[in-house]
């Protein structure tokens, strides 16, 4: 795959994230789970990294965590080399440590248009039994 369209694709993949955030903050109401809000709000359920991470997780966290995960992408995607490992391991870090059954879910997804996206990284910081994961299924 060609450099400018991988970057392409996650600097879309960037901005569903912050639409995806826009909208679960637009529908939070108190202190839910994303568990709860998806099932309130069944457009949300089809959001790879919205799915895949912990159900149990509250709207707040998720919100802090996605800002966390995705807030040095514009600077990495200008970046020349790209640091391909920096782009992964900040969401990994942030949406999926110790849930290894979501990450392996979002990499799936997200490698349909960025194959190489999160290989090289280990899976060890994202150990937990996958009874503990609280995702849902797909």
């Amino acid at each position: 795959m060609n450099d400018a369209f991988e970057r392409r694709a996650l600097l879309l993949h960037l901005g569903a994230a912050l639409q995806t955030l826009s909208h679960i903050l637009e529908y939070e109401r108190g202190d839910e789970t994303i568990g709860e809000l998806i099932a309130t709000q069944q457009l949300l359920a089809d959001v790879p990294f919205v799915e895949y991470v912990f159900e149990r997780m509250t709207v707040r966290e998720f919100g802090a965590n996605v800002l966390h995960a995705f807030c040095l992408w514009p600077q990495l995607l200008l970046d020349d080399p790209l640091d391909r490992d920096a782009l992964a391991l900040s969401v990994r870090r942030h949406l999926f440590d110790g849930n290894p059954r979501g990450w392996e879910a979002y990499l799936r997804a997200l490698r349909e248009d960025v194959p190489w996206f999160g290989e090289g990284l280990d899976s060890d910081s994202t150990s937990a039994s996958s009874d503990e994961t609280g995702i849902g299924t797909t």
